[in-house]
């Protein structure tokens, strides 16, 4: 699977470039947005294929994908999963991040003051915090139910977390479609539709979280495509062409221009999940691909991609803000650079010390859930000597009389009870 980390850090370098042209007051943040000229740079890097080089919210859909798939295999793929030690191991393995991410967000916000010379309404105006106080902390860490203003992509960590809360209904759900995986995956589009189209949350990305799943649950079949495909002389052309498809399936809306309509772009981005899933299947399945996402920098990326995805925005504006007057390629150097700085040793100090304490914590909770079961189960009660009426005598007389009514039973009797 090391195609697929490199898949994961691929999205992260994307987003990170998502946030980048975003500083930039003219840059659209969404499809349909925007009244740029055609032929224009920003133009060209929006409307065309080149978009899939700055696709924020389309990489954290394939973000969603990728932990569908990742944390519901181990589930599927032997019989006595240990849920009681997943739990813990799973909410610290995102939450010990989480709160190292905010603190050096909050460190980064306090650097230096961030008012904003840009009109309000634009992205940078809209993150910046002018007036920062504790409970910017506070609110950040509360994932369910707070606001992750000093830290903006920590709103895609409130629906890792309820999907990793939820995770036995995905994957009753993914086994339940094994053999009608394709209605599954019809249902995930309407679904995913309707969010996007009424502003639903949950509707818009849970159901990437269930296409990940089932692709867990149907990986060998998965598999078996692949290397049918694979048998074909023409097999790098399909792939290719698999590979060209599910890219622009993902950005689709944005090939329409500044012009597409909500509900062009509703209709189209309820199939990003089955995009990502596409890319997914390519990255498994090409051997050229899968090489080139498994190469040193991609792996590299991939390591580091969770921590690059929680600190690089605050790093971005804290850049903007340093920098201020200077052209965005300035702080674009200056920017991405310091937050994979960042992220590498974030990755070192936090990231991966969270996955021991998380496998700790999930040993001991499961180990204590034993422990605590076998107190409270209740002694195996002493075989009963005595029968009804037999209160009073001692058990070798009833014995006694038990052998005695055996020998006085008949032979046929005692032919039927041997």
């Amino acid at each position: 699977m090391a195609a697929l980390d490199g898949l994961r850090g691929l999205a992260a370098l994307v987003v990170v470039l998502h946030h980048t042209m975003l500083l930039n007051a003219n840059f659209p943040a969404s499809p349909g947005e925007g009244s740029l000229q055609p032929g224009t740079p920003l133009w060209w890097m929006s409307y065309t294929p080149l978009k899939l080089a700055t696709a924020g919210w389309e990489s954290v859909i394939v973000f969603f994908v990728l932990s569908g798939l990742v944390v519901t295999l181990p589930v599927v793929k032997r019989p006595g999963f240990d849920w009681i030690a997943y739990y813990p191991r799973r909410v610290m393995r995102l939450m010990i991040p989480v709160v190292g991410a905010v603190l050096v967000a909050a460190a980064f916000v306090v650097a230096i003051p961030q008012r904003s010379l840009q009109p309000s309404g634009t992205w940078l105006s809209n993150s910046s915090t002018p007036n920062f106080t504790w409970e910017y902390i506070v609110k950040a860490w509360d994932l369910v139910g707070g606001n992750g203003h000093i830290d903006n992509p920590l709103w895609s960590l409130r629906w890792e977390i309820l999907f990793s809360l939820a995770l036995p209904v995905f994957v009753i759900l993914a086994i339940s479609l094994r053999k009608w995986w394709s209605a599954g995956l019809a249902a995930a589009v309407v679904v995913t539709w309707l969010g996007v189209r009424a502003g639903s949350g949950a509707f818009s990305f849970f159901p990437a979280f269930f296409v990940g799943a089932v692709l867990a649950v149907r990986l060998d079949a998965v598999r078996l495509f692949a290397g049918r495909i694979n048998r074909f002389a023409v097999r790098h052309l399909i792939w290719l062409g698999l590979t060209i498809g599910a890219s622009a399936l993902l950005i689709s809306p944005w090939l329409f221009g500044p012009g597409a309509g909500s509900e062009l772009t509703a209709a189209l981005r309820a199939f990003a999940p089955l995009a990502a899933a596409g890319l997914v299947l390519c990255a498994v399945g090409w051997k050229p691909l899968g090489g080139l996402l498994s190469s040193p920098p991609f792996a590299f990326a991939g390591r580091i991609s969770f921590s690059l995805y929680l600190v690089h925005v605050p790093i971005l504006i804290f850049s903007a803000y340093l920098l201020a007057g200077q052209p965005l390629y300035v702080v674009a150097l200056v920017g991405i650079p310091l937050a994979i700085l960042v992220a590498v040793g974030f990755t070192w100090l936090v990231e991966a010390r969270s996955h021991q304490w998380a496998r700790a914590a999930g040993a001991w909770a499961s180990a204590r859930y034993a422990a605590a079961f076998r107190a409270t189960e209740p002694e195996r009660e002493r075989p009963q000597l005595t029968e009804r009426g037999d209160e009073g005598r001692s058990g070798k007389a009833v014995a006694d009389a038990a052998t005695g009514q055996r020998e006085a039973a008949t032979p046929a009797q005692r032919s039927r009870a041997s």
